[in-house]
This record gives C-alpha cells, sequence and structure tokens, in this order.
C-alpha cells in the first residue's frame, strides 16, 4: 500500500502538477490522522473494557467479603447476647452463690474478647482501581467507599477498646488468690463469693456492658444490616451486566 502512493506522489512530481500534489499530500495526511484517530478509539474501547471487567470482578470479591462477614457478624451478635444475659443478672444481683452453677459464663463475662474483624480483601483492591473517574461516576462504588471509611474504622476502635478493658481485667485478677484455679477452670469458694457478691466485679461488668453491648454489639449489628443492603445492591449490579 505504501509503495502504491510512493508511486502517485512519484508521478505527479515528475509530471509537475503541484496542484494535484498538494490535494494529494493532504489526502495522506488526513488518512494518515484518521488511521492514528481509529488506533486511539480501539485503544480507549480495550482500556474501559478492562476497567469494567476488573471492577466487575472486585465488586464479586466485595460480594463474597460481605456474605463473610454477615455470617461471621451473626454468629458473634449471638455469642454477646448470651453473656449480654448473664451480665444483666450479675449487676440485677440475680446470681448468688447458693445458683453459682446455674450461670457458668459468670467467671468470664469481664474477660471476653470477641473482636470483630471487617473483610477487606475487595476493598483494598476497589482502593487500588486507577480508574478514579469511572468510581466518581459510580455512585456505587463512591457508597461501598462511604460504607468502609465509616464502619472499619469505628470497629477497629471498638475492639480496642474491648481487648484494652480485658487485659486489664487480667492484670487485675492476678492479685487474687484463685487466679491459677480460675485460669484452669477450676471453681474454689472465694471465687465463688467474688463473681457471686463482689462489688467490685458488678462494677467491672457494668463498666464492662457500656462497650460491649452498649457500642460493640451495636456496631456489629449495625455493620450486618448495613452490609446486607450494599450486598443487594451488588449482587444486582452483577446480574445487570
Amino acid at each position: 500500500m505504501l509503495k502504491f502512493f510512493r508511486s502517485i506522489r512519484q508521478n505527479l512530481i515528475t509530471q509537475k502538477k503541484f496542484k494535484n500534489y498538494i490535494l494529494y499530500a493532504i489526502g495522506e495526511i488526513l488518512l494518515v490522522m484518521i488511521g492514528i484517530l481509529l488506533a486511539l478509539q480501539v485503544n480507549n474501547w480495550n482500556e474501559h473494557r478492562k476497567t469494567k471487567d476488573t471492577l466487575k470482578d472486585t465488586l464479586k470479591t466485595i460480594a463474597i467479603d460481605l456474605k463473610r462477614d454477615t455470617i461471621a457478624a451473626t454468629q458473634l451478635i449471638k455469642i454477646i447476647e448470651v453473656s449480654q444475659e448473664t451480665s444483666e443478672k450479675i449487676i440485677d444481683k440475680v446470681v448468688n452463690p447458693e445458683n453459682f452453677n446455674e450461670f457458668p459464663r459468670s467467671r468470664s463475662l469481664v474477660t471476653l474478647y470477641q473482636p470483630f474483624n471487617i473483610q477487606t480483601k475487595g476493598f483494598d483492591i476497589l482502593k487500588r482501581v486507577t480508574d478514579a473517574q469511572a468510581n466518581e461516576k459510580d455512585s456505587l462504588f463512591s457508597d461501598l467507599t462511604q460504607f468502609y471509611a465509616l464502619f472499619i474504622p469505628n470497629i477497629d476502635k471498638s475492639n480496642e477498646r474491648l481487648e484494652k478493658v480485658v487485659l486489664e481485667n487480667l492484670d487485675d485478677f492476678k492479685a487474687f488468690p484463685w487466679f491459677v484455679d480460675w485460669a484452669q477452670g477450676s471453681v474454689t469458694d472465694e471465687m465463688i463469693l467474688y463473681f457471686s457478691t463482689s462489688e467490685d466485679y458488678r462494677k467491672r461488668v457494668a463498666a464492662y456492658n457500656v462497650l460491649a453491648y452498649g457500642n460493640h454489639l451495636l456496631l456489629i449489628k449495625s455493620y450486618k444490616e448495613n452490609a446486607k443492603i450494599v450486598l443487594e445492591r451488588i449482587e444486582k449490579r452483577l446480574n445487570e451486566d
């Protein structure tokens, strides 16, 4: 093809048809520009398709994360709520030395550490997606970013607070003569008296409740409910594609 155009150009020059040559040269430039524009358009289309595929795969990963989170949240909520029932009995002085064996959880209420760790594999991928412009125009990706930006730091902070209180309680328990027995799962009379009648333990339970049930549990429940909503939107989007 290039040889053909070169031959035409040479003939026009030889025949001194300069006007025709100029018109031909302009036409040749236009053809080259059209070819370049077409190549750029194809490249843009390919890049757009790759970005779309990447975002779709990212949504699938986030959906898996959210499903795992909701299952973990459901299990953790049940565990915490069962402990909460016993805690309220300690605070209300329902538990006493006579019925202590009916409430085996009484001994571990303030040393129960159940962190909730959000799965972030999909979100981490989303943050690395380079097509920021596409994300800004897409309300789903914008909402996903806000969703994780809200819950991750708050739940992490709640985990840290609970861990701190639990470690402090464990450290304080070391001073009691029954600590070794308690750590080994044995029960002594002194231990029963402390966990069922001690005002010190009652205050510890009340303080722990503020963090574990008044904050941590509510955060996990809120995350679970919002995760379900986000998951439904993701699945709807994937089905549309």
